[in-house]
């Protein structure tokens, strides 16, 4: 499993085409897909492109994975997701990433990174996180954090270390430019609510 995920950024380029694809078909999405894939194994220059992905992506958090997954799936059973449910899995990922990356460049006394080899107090809040997620009914983040968290338990990544269990930066880019949306979206709808009628 760990060897299969190590190529997992093979996602970032087939998960957007086929759900692109989707638009027009299944049939098609598929055989884009598949067409892509192949010609990430193509040597340029004696380098493969996946090779090549992996290289400036490394390994995709088991988080991101889920979600590169989950988000074809879901356009496959034409079920939207509840935007609130992915804004606070966003934000979930923002504050973990703020616990995580400043200290590990050095701004702090302690690097937080060490943390994730033994984690029991990362766990705690994930664990708590996904409780609350729970609570919201906000089922794709409840998922996201077992499956996570189960994964580490098996330890199917090769890292040992949660953080990159959990994050990874592309992951951290993608909650924030989704969260401004979904903010942007939030306000523009609660002054269209304020608005008072013409008569």
């Amino acid at each position: 499993m760990s060897e299969l995920l190590s190529y997992s950024s093979i996602l970032l380029v087939i998960s957007p085409i086929f759900v692109l694809a989707l638009r027009h078909s299944q049939g098609l999405a598929g055989v884009l897909a598949l067409t892509s894939l192949g010609l990430l194994f193509i040597p340029v220059d004696g380098v493969s492109l996946i090779l090549a992905l992996k290289g400036v992506f490394a390994d995709l958090s088991l988080t991101t994975v889920l979600l590169l997954i989950t988000w074809p799936l879901l356009r496959i059973a034409n079920i939207s997701p509840n935007g609130s449910d992915i804004a606070w899995l966003c934000t979930a990922i923002l504050i973990l990433a703020l616990a995580l990356y400043p200290m590990a460049l050095g701004v702090g006394l302690h690097d937080s990174y060490v943390f994730g080899y033994e984690p029991w107090l990362l766990l705690t809040l994930v664990a708590a996180m996904g409780v609350l997620a729970v609570d919201k009914r906000y089922w794709i983040s409840a998922a996201t954090g077992i499956v996570v968290l189960y994964g580490y338990w098996l330890r199917v990544l090769p890292s040992q270390n949660l953080w990159d269990y959990l994050l990874d930066p592309m992951l951290v880019i993608f909650a924030l430019i989704y969260l401004l949306q979904y903010l942007t979206r939030l306000r523009i709808w609660c002054r269209s609510r304020g608005t008072p009628r013409s008569t």
